[in-house]
């Protein structure tokens, strides 16, 4: 059997369709083409692929221009390999995988290609055709070959409208560069990829697949499986930020969360002071960091939790934030766990601020209610009582002082409980009522002082000032009393003494009007005395000029020292007025002079001549004369002379005048 015989027989025997093709023709066929295409031999003669074929394949391309491609690049040499949909001349469409070849032929005729179209399995279409994940195929430049139904399902588009694009294009844009970075790693030798990002639907929405692909490089082909994990990633991203909330819940809560195992060792803490790290902490017992004398405390609340799987409370002396004691309330519970693994939480809130608050209040209560019994005023606490028309109609007393109890004439341990209308023995309890009751009903506080009538049975006991200061309190109200009685009393006192202070000064004040009046009198007569003494000192140093030059002081009287000093001033300003030569001091009416005066006369003896005028004295008795002696002073610096007239005399002589003649007797 010659090659030809075996090639043909061969030819025929294929189980797939061959075909023999020239300038893109049918010029030969097997019969495994006549059973694919259902028809004889002789019809698929002379005809080209393209006839066999739909107008348009399932990406949209023209199924004669899409051959016609294919064939130029087959005769050129360039093998051609793809999936093609075919059309029965019967009815129906065949999914083939067709291979086109150039044959080498010895006559050197024109190209003849082989082309070998294989159909698809069914059964493998139909489970392509049910599969839930997306299954498809892709070329090295990033276009869709081909695409499973279930694309169309998940996203919206149609095959056609994913195929006609980059799928590139259907990704977020913030996914694009990672994408691309990942599939890079083919262009390092990597057969299998997985990797993750989202796609858009035709809706505008973007659902996340998760890609495993794989390169088939002598096929120039990209196969690859996505998954729909858009809900895995929605409870991942939820559970993301719902572990970061809680991260950052257990570290930012104000309190402490502390995690131990049924033995007391730490697992965990939100919180480290300063003074600690992670490693001094984890590990070590809660007992490490709580006082002893608490130990009993903690161990007795962690076994409560651990046997009944409720919860537990204590207060116990810990480590504070800069190690020193700080006191923390605990609040235990349990966190199950598989098996025996139970943990146990502790929340530890720090109270040490409320403690001493706690401790400063207690103080300031027991320093309250010392002030309160040590006051003098009364002091009641009350809370309010309704009748059946829910008003407030009376008033039980919960607390009140020794002095409170005093006024309210009882014991104040039968005062407590008692209602204020109970109390009928007491006039004060009626008013008091009476004024509580207005202050519930307004809400607002009184003050006011008022006079309590009478005890009962003793109408001539005086009554009692009292002042009220009422408060409302919540369910109730507050009393401050004060017995001002002895206050009033002094108040009524003080004020008949100023009435009577205010008498005495009228009758002051007319007193007062004479008295004025009197001393305005004696002011007038004193006036008039001044004038007349004034009167008199001129007259008693009168100056008489007797002669031209020579001046006359006749001094008549006592001499003291103001009325020297009066004769000097007196005589000083004549002297210089007349330029008298001579300045005659007649004393023969004066009867004694003291020492003081003699000096003043001296100084005006000594004075006129200063101002050139010789001081001439006559006159002069014993007891005068003896005085000048006595003080020792120089009698040259005046003259003196018996009588007035030996004076003038003198005077004159000196100056010059006439004298007159004498007296009978005198010479």
């Amino acid at each position: 059997m010659s090659h030809r015989d075996l090639y043909r027989a061969a030819f025929d025997a294929a189980e797939d369709a061959l075909f023999l093709l020239e300038n893109g023709r049918v010029i030969d066929a097997n019969p495994g083409a006549t059973r694919l295409f259902s028809g004889p031999e002789q019809g698929l003669l002379g005809r080209e692929l393209a006839d066999l074929s739909p107008l348009l394949q399932p990406d949209g391309q023209a199924s004669a221009e899409g051959l016609k491609q294919k064939i130029e690049a087959a005769s050129r040499g360039e093998p051609q390999r793809f999936r093609w949909l075919y059309r029965r001349p019967g009815g129906g469409f065949v999914h083939g995988d067709t291979q086109l070849a150039r044959l080498a032929l010895a006559d050197g005729a024109g190209p003849v290609l082989r082309a070998v179209v294989r159909e698809e399995d069914k059964e493998q279409r139909r489970l392509y055709a049910l599969a839930v994940d997306m299954l498809g195929t892709a070329t090295l430049d990033g276009r869709f070959k081909e695409l499973s139904p279930s694309w169309e399902r998940t996203l919206g588009f149609s095959r056609q409208e994913l195929m006609g694009r980059p799928y590139v294009d259907f990704l977020h844009p913030e996914d694009k560069a990672r994408t691309l970075s990942e599939t890079d790693t083919f262009s390092t030798g990597a057969q299998t990829l997985t990797y993750e990002n989202r796609f858009r639907c035709k809706d505008g929405s973007y659902r996340w697949l998760e890609w495993n692909a794989m390169l088939a490089l002598d096929e120039g082909l990209v196969y690859f499986v996505a998954r729909d994990v858009t809900r895995r990633k929605g409870a991942e991203l939820a559970l993301r930020d719902s572990e970061e909330k809680l991260r950052a819940l257990y570290e930012g809560i104000p309190h402490i969360l502390i995690v131990a195992d049924k033995d007391a060792r730490i697992v965990s803490v939100n919180r480290l002071y300063p003074v600690l790290r992670s490693e001094e902490i984890v590990g070590r017992s809660l007992y490490d960091f709580t006082s002893p004398e608490h130990h009993d405390t903690v161990r007795q609340a962690l076994e409560t939790v651990l046997q009944t799987g409720g919860r537990a409370q204590y207060e116990a002396v810990g480590l504070g934030a800069n190690g020193e004691p700080a006191w923390y309330a605990n609040h235990v519970s349990t966190i199950p766990g598989a098996g025996d693994a139970t943990n146990l939480l502790i929340v530890a809130e720090n109270i040490t601020d409320r403690r001493r608050a706690e401790e400063q209040r207690r103080e300031s209560e027991v320093r309250f209610h010392a002030a309160v019994e040590a006051s003098m005023d009364a002091f009641l606490t009350m809370i309010s009582r309704r009748d059946e028309r829910e008003e407030v109609a009376d008033f039980v007393i919960t607390g009140l002082n020794a002095r409170a109890a005093a006024m309210l004439s009882m014991p104040r341990e039968g005062l407590l409980g008692q209602r204020l209308s109970e109390l009928g023995h007491s006039p004060e309890a009626g008013v008091l009522l009476d004024r509580c009751l207005r202050v519930v009903r307004r809400g607002a506080p009184l003050e006011e002082e008022v006079l309590l009538p009478a005890p009962p049975g003793q109408p001539s006991r005086p009554g009692a000032w009292v002042h009220h200061h009422v408060v409302p309190i919540q369910a109730g109200v507050a009393v401050t009393m004060r017995d001002t009685t002895d206050r009033r009393r002094l108040e009524d006192q003080l004020r008949q003494s100023i009435e009577r202070l205010e008498s005495y000064a009228e009758e002051l004040e007319g007193k007062n009007r004479l008295l004025a009046e009197e001393n305005a009198e004696r002011e007038r007569t004193a006036s008039v005395l001044r004038q007349q003494q004034e009167a008199i000192r001129a007259l008693s140093t009168p100056i008489i000029q007797a002669w031209e030059g020579v001046l006359v002081l006749p001094i008549i009287g006592a001499l003291d020292s103001g009325r020297a000093t009066q004769i000097m001033e007196k005589l000083l300003g004549e002297v210089v007025r007349t330029q008298a030569h001579f300045a005659v001091l007649d004393l023969t009416g004066v009867e004694d002079v003291d020492a003081p005066t003699v000096d003043h006369l001296l100084q005006v003896a000594r004075a006129a001549s200063l101002l050139g005028s010789r001081c001439l004295i006559s006159g002069i008795s014993p007891r005068v004369a003896q005085a000048i002696v006595e003080l020792g002073s120089d009698a040259r610096t005046f003259e003196t002379f018996a009588e007035l007239e030996d004076a003038l005399r003198h005077a004159l002589l000196v100056s010059g005048a006439r004298l007159p003649r004498l007296r009978h007797g005198k010479r």
